[in-house]
């Protein structure tokens, strides 16, 4: 790896700690931010996803356990899928 993959790498984890911080303190101008700023480059864009999913996946994993963790990810990729593809997707977010 490159002296430059590496501080793209540095940055990219730097973005998606701070994402992810800022998504469980609700910063919704914080996450602009960093959404804006990691969007500057296809490059970026890729390593900062890369980065959240690994940070993701350890916090899964510490928290459900691997088996669980993988379950649940399986659901929501499922489920996910499914909604991706209905007719009317906002009937299953409607409230009544």
């Amino acid at each position: 790896m490159s002296t430059v993959e590496r501080r793209i790498a540095a940055r990219a984890n730097q973005r998606a700690a701070a994402f992810i911080r800022f998504q469980m303190l609700a910063d919704h101008e914080a996450m602009h931010f960093i959404l804006t700023d990691s969007g500057e480059s296809d490059t970026a864009r890729l390593a900062f996803v890369t980065a959240l999913a690994s940070i993701a996946g350890n916090v899964a994993s510490t928290a459900f356990g691997r088996t669980e963790a993988l379950t649940y990810l399986q659901t929501v990729a499922e489920s996910s899928a499914a909604l991706s593809d209905a007719d009317d997707i906002d009937r299953f977010f409607d409230q009544g």
